[in-house]
């Protein structure tokens, strides 16, 4: 297969600001990197570890996934059952997203709410966001992608996996330089509740994700996260069934975010599903009680909370 997309699924992307690159990948901006160029809010990121909105490109080498999850707030229509396309390289990938991302941005030149000294800097982005859609780990180069990136003069890189793959998980742990955070997406306990939210397209990732997180508390070389997706009345009653999970990965950072009602997911669960900053506080401070974790940070309009390992 030469392209993931037909002429109508690329056509309905592109009309949601999302610019197709190749024949697998893509990059969006994201509503926080609008805001950062209209001198407003940054994303929590900046909070946390320092991000600059305004200089992220967030993009996914790969346009499809092996999951189906039910709060995900893209079209997971367009998404096959595997990665069979042809292989564009890292560096095509890269530039395509650069120039992508400048086309998206040019609007905003002009725009008297855009600092113009800003808005050139934006165009130069120094983080990238290996997050956008998709699931990465399954473009078989990931490993040379982020080498690219690094070689680009990328300052910082976020790689968020489903952490089905631990085959490729083991190659990015021989980088040399590997990406500054690594995240795993959580929100099942178990293997039924996995299959239930998660919707695997194949058989036996639950235990592909347990041995993920025996990977994880091996990565010395990058800050380890969780981020744990709450999903009111479906994921979040018992904390403590999760420490299990926490423990055996030993990542830096656990985030506990609000699942948020946008998107395609509106489609599948509702609004009620989204739970209040105040109930995320709860749950976080539950964990925090019984482990080895502590309060380090918040946003409130994100509805997130930031766990440290001490």
């Amino acid at each position: 297969m030469f392209n993931c997309l037909t002429k109508e699924q690329i056509l309905r992307l592109e009309n949601q600001q999302y610019r197709i690159v190749g024949n697998h990948s893509a990059v969006k901006i994201c509503h926080w990197n609008k805001t950062a160029l209209c001198g407003q809010e940054y994303c929590y990121k900046n909070d946390f570890y320092g991000i600059p909105s305004n200089k992220c490109l967030q993009m996914t080498p790969s346009l499809t996934c092996n999951q189906r999850c039910v709060h995900c707030w893209r079209d997971t229509s367009v998404f096959s059952k595997k990665f069979d396309f042809k292989l564009n390289n890292p560096k095509e990938i890269i530039e395509g997203c650069i120039a992508g991302r400048t086309e998206l941005l040019s609007g905003f030149k002009g725009n008297p709410l855009v600092d113009e000294k800003l808005f050139y800097d934006s165009l130069k982005p120094t983080h990238a966001a290996i997050s956008l859609t998709g699931e990465p780990t399954l473009y078989p180069k990931l490993p040379e992608l982020i080498n690219e990136f690094y070689k680009q003069k990328f300052k910082t890189i976020f790689l968020v996996t489903n952490a089905t793959n631990p085959a490729m998980l083991k190659k990015i742990m021989k980088l040399k330089k590997m990406p500054t955070n690594v995240y795993f997406s959580l929100e099942a306990a178990n293997d039924k509740q996995h299959r239930l939210l998660n919707k695997p397209v194949g058989k036996s990732y639950w235990k592909k994700f347990n041995e993920s997180l025996e990977l994880m508390k091996k990565m010395k070389k990058t800050n380890t996260v969780i981020r744990f997706t709450a999903m009111k009345n479906m994921n979040m009653d018992n904390p403590l069934e999760y420490l299990p999970i926490i423990e055996k990965a030993k990542p830096k950072f656990l985030e506990i975010k609000s699942y948020m009602h946008v998107g395609y997911s509106r489609k599948r669960l509702q609004e009620e599903n989204m739970p209040e900053f105040d109930e995320i506080k709860k749950f976080a401070e539950k964990i925090e009680e019984n482990s080895s974790y502590k309060f380090s940070k918040e946003r409130i309009d994100s509805r997130i909370v930031l766990l440290k390992r001490k």
